[in-house]
This record gives C-alpha cells, sequence and structure tokens, in this order.
C-alpha cells in the first residue's frame, strides 16, 4: 500500500513538473520571438508619381476567409467544438473554394480580407499570396504572430501567422498598419493576436478614398477592448473626412449593426451590438441582415440548426451613398464568414466636411 501510495505521488510530481515546465519553455520561447509592432507601420513601397483616377463609383467585398481552415465541415476547440486542426484536403478545398471566388469577382475594385495566413501549422502552410494575380495590387499586415502557441497542450497549434490583406486594382499612394495597442496582458499577449487596421489611400482627381480594412477583438465579455479599438479606428477616419476624403470602413467587426436583432441564438453565443450613437452624427452603418454573415464553430455546420449573426459589414462617412449592400450566400461552404458585397458612390458636392462645433 506504501509503494502504491509513493508511485501515486511520484506520479502526480512528474505530471506536474512535466506541466511547470512545458508552460516556463513556452513562456520563454513566446518573450524571446514576440513581434512588437509600433504603433504605424508603413506596408507600401515609396512612389513618386500615383495617378489620379476619375471614378466615383466603387465595389467592395469583405470576407474573413477563416485561415482556410474552417470551413462548412469544421468546428473549433475554442469555441466549444472539438477540431484544432483540419485535415489537408479539407485546408486545400477551401483555399480553391476562395481563390476561385476571388477570380470570379476580379471586376470589384476592392477586397478586403480578414484572416488570410501565411506558413501557419492551421493552414498547413499554405501560402495564399502565390496563387493571387498579377492584376490585383495586394498590402499585407499581421495581426496574429506567436512562433508557437502551446494550447491544446496534447495539440498545440504551433506558429500562427496571419493577418488582414487589402486587395485592389487601382493605384495606391500609401498603406499602412495603425496598431490598436488592445493586446491581452502578459502573458497571454504573446500567444494572442495584436489588433490592428489597415488603410489603403486611394488617389481621386479631387480628395482622396480611404480604405479601411479591420477585425476587431472578438472575446471580450467587458467590451472594453471593443470600444478602445472603435475610439482609435474614429479618431482617424473623422480625421480623414475633415480632410474633405472619402472613407469606406469594412470587416469582422465582431459587433452586430444596430438594425440587426436575432433572439433564437442562446445568450452564450451572441454577439454585442453597435448603436448608431457609437459613430459620429451622419456616419452610416451599411449591412446586410437578412443573411447571416458568420457561424458558431461549436459544430460543423448544419443549415438550421448551426448558430448564426450578422458581423461583418461596413461603415461609411456621411460623403459616401450607398448603392448596393449584399451578402454572398455561400453556406458557409469555404469559412465560417461570408463575403459582404458593397457598392458606394461618392458625394461630390459635400466633400468640404466640417467639425462639429
Amino acid at each position: 500500500m506504501m509503494k502504491f501510495i509513493s508511485y501515486t505521488i511520484r506520479f502526480f510530481f512528474l505530471l506536474i513538473s512535466f506541466f511547470a515546465l512545458y508552460f516556463i519553455g513556452a513562456i520563454l520561447h513566446g518573450m524571446a520571438t514576440e513581434h512588437h509592432f509600433p504603433d504605424q507601420l508603413k506596408l507600401s513601397e515609396e512612389s513618386e508619381l500615383v495617378q489620379a483616377i476619375s471614378d466615383t463609383t466603387f465595389e467592395f467585398i469583405s470576407w474573413n476567409i477563416g485561415y482556410v481552415g474552417l470551413g462548412e465541415e469544421s468546428d473549433f476547440f475554442y469555441d466549444g467544438g472539438e477540431d484544432v486542426f483540419t485535415c489537408k484536403d479539407l485546408i486545400q478545398k477551401n483555399m480553391d473554394g476562395v481563390i476561385d471566388f476571388i477570380q470570379k469577382h476580379s471586376y470589384v475594385d476592392f477586397f478586403l480580407l480578414q484572416e488570410v495566413d501565411s506558413m501557419s501549422w492551421r493552414s498547413n502552410k499554405l501560402n495564399f499570396f502565390q496563387r493571387i494575380e498579377n492584376s490585383w495590387q495586394y498590402n499585407y499586415t499581421l495581426n496574429y504572430a506567436s512562433s508557437f502557441v502551446p494550447i491544446p497542450i496534447f495539440n498545440p497549434l504551433g506558429p500562427v501567422y496571419g493577418g488582414l490583406c487589402s486587395m485592389t486594382h487601382f493605384p495606391v499612394i500609401d498603406a499602412y498598419r495603425y496598431d490598436l495597442r488592445t493586446e491581452s496582458a502578459w502573458p497571454k499577449r504573446l500567444f494572442f493576436l495584436k489588433r490592428c487596421f489597415l488603410t489603403q489611400r486611394i488617389p481621386l482627381l479631387e480628395k482622396e478614398l480611404i480604405v479601411i480594412n479591420i477585425h476587431n477583438s472578438a472575446y471580450d465579455k467587458s467590451g472594453i477592448k471593443k470600444n478602445k479599438e472603435m475610439q482609435h479606428i474614429l479618431n482617424f477616419a473623422e480625421r480623414e473626412f475633415y480632410k474633405g476624403n472619402y472613407v469606406v470602413i469594412g470587416g469582422d467587426w465582431n459587433q452586430s449593426p444596430p438594425n440587426y436583432s436575432n433572439n433564437t441564438i442562446p445568450e452564450l453565443y451572441k454577439d454585442s451590438s453597435f448603436t448608431n450613437d457609437d459613430v459620429p452624427q451622419d456616419w452610416k452603418w451599411v449591412a446586410d441582415v437578412n443573411t447571416p454573415t458568420n457561424r458558431k464553430l461549436n459544430m460543423p455546420y448544419i443549415k438550421g440548426l448551426s448558430y448564426t449573426s450578422v458581423i461583418d459589414h461596413y461603415l461609411i462617412s456621411p460623403n459616401v451613398s450607398v448603392d448596393s449592400i449584399a451578402v454572398v450566400d455561400m453556406q458557409f461552404k469555404y469559412s465560417d464568414h461570408q463575403p459582404v458585397y458593397l457598392k458606394v458612390t461618392l458625394d461630390k458636392g459635400s466633400n468640404q466636411a466640417k467639425p462639429a462645433q
């Protein structure tokens, strides 16, 4: 009996020691390889002459492509599912589907993509950018850069490098990554996202079009991170609007627009919602609330059973008019999000914006 107790104590000691060494090693490795982003990072190359464009109508598609690892067949452990990784064949299927969609919609002026991976285990190290046609000018920035994510312990996510990608056929004056400074506290920040937004500045005959690609915080029950992120984004957007520029912000907000409600979804899976008071006067939320843009990953997608919501949409400045908004309903075939199409026209007579008194 004493031997059994002794072996049991030794076993638990060794087990605790293993876990302690594992996490200490992961933290030390994370500290040594942590990515420190500046407040502002230029992504574009210097260009002496950029041709202004005369267009006044523009088409956009915003799509969180779920790192091509979250198609209709997948769930995810962090959302109550079981999967950590998706099999190679399904990742390839998702990648082919995303690329085919972009090619079929190459007439669109801007693609705003989120969760675009580069050399991550979770996306089987596939390189999205090798599949992009040369006709696109794109800017890419990381918002998730961890050389090793140590969870789950017995099947860790490993290296994760993912971020925002903005693509256009138009000339770009400049593109920047702006850090939102809402990373988690240490040591969690070593293994989680460092949120940002990506801007592209497009030259017009008069003024400029400012296109902003965003992917705001999830898993933020207090709302502190989301509120701070919105303040950063709106401060930037308003400054551009006051210059007389036109602003379109699109992406995965991880919050629903003011005119959306869903009383059928359990409280656990509900997303917080914006109100019209969250944005400056005359700025417009633009969303298709009739078709879901996101599904919850507690189970593979089953129409009518899976919990869905609308969290992918747009915000535009007062000098931009909406022509069309629609979710492209793909039944979550290639991602846990669906593409959102927007067509706008610039109001040329209302670009002399003045700050509120």
